[in-house]
């Protein structure tokens, strides 16, 4: 039986997601594993048990709690050592339907290591599109023309020594553009995806990386296995309010104002 390690971050506000997503982990993923947690907050109210480690970690806010994200997961590197697989996923996931070795564990010929494409490769009509860094002085610098896909950093995993190093050349990269006060376009996000450019990987769908937004149905499908929770839902405080940008979370009434936005667009009048 592979052993596996789950890493998680949530500080802040954002501890709100840890309950669901725990429980949909060890109810639908990789139930013929043996899966431990590493959840990295600031919370004062959990502790450490025989199926979670609580790593303590302060609130960065944002952009810091992104950008620092290989630095803040390779704190418990020799630990992780001691496991077969390590998995990263975002603070909103939720695995809503079972997820097989088979289909998560990726193999030597992928290079023991998982890259999910971004929902928005749907909308970009060529590489010159993608959301990669385009500055020539960022470690995390793609060219245009280079790259076949967008991938997400919300769900990162892989074998455990490819993983952790990964981790290491991550942290590097991202440590040399803060050294020249500098932060790639999308973070952790950037990073990834440079470092996959030239790297053998398992491509996995979107169905393990879906966003819910505007799809109210979606967990009614099958093919769609791990979701990314709507930040800006009226449950969770919206996006200001988990990030600490505001004190107040936000009213019903703006909530879905803001949807019919979306929907209708220049249409909606409030």
């Amino acid at each position: 039986m592979s052993k596996v390690a789950i890493l998680y971050i949530g500080t802040g506000r954002y501890t709100i997601f840890w309950e669901e997503f725990y429980r949909s982990c060890e109810k639908n993923l990789l139930k013929n594993c043996e899966k431990h947690y590493f959840f990295f907050t600031d919370s004062q109210e959990l502790q450490s048990d025989e199926k979670i480690t609580i790593v303590p970690q302060e609130n960065l806010g944002w952009p810091l709690i992104t950008a620092l994200r290989y630095k803040i997961l390779n704190k418990v590197k020799e630990q992780l050592a001691d496991y077969d697989y390590v998995f990263f996923f975002n603070g909103n996931m939720e695995v809503i339907h079972s997820v097989s070795e088979g289909e998560l564990l990726p193999t030597e010929e992928e290079g023991y290591i998982v890259a999910p494409l971004h929902s928005g490769n749907k909308r970009f009509k060529s590489n010159y599109e993608f959301e990669y860094e385009r500055n020539p002085k960022s470690s995390s610098y793609i060219p245009y023309g280079e790259g076949e896909y967008y991938f997400h950093a919300g769900l990162l995993g892989g074998r455990a020594k490819e993983f952790l190093e990964m981790l290491d050349i991550c942290e590097k990269m991202m440590d040399e553009d803060l050294k020249h006060h500098f932060i790639p376009k999308f973070h952790d996000e950037s990073v990834f995806n440079k470092y996959v450019l030239t790297r053998p990987h398992k491509i996995l769908s979107n169905n393990y990386i879906h966003p819910t937004h505007g799809k109210p149905f979606l967990r009614l499908n099958p093919k769609v296995k791990i979701i990314q929770r709507d930040k800006s839902k009226f449950k969770y405080g919206g996006h200001a309010y988990l990030r600490g940008e505001s004190a107040e979370k936000i009213t019903l009434t703006s909530y879905i104002q803001e949807k019919l936005k979306e929907k209708f667009g220049k249409g909606f009048k409030k």
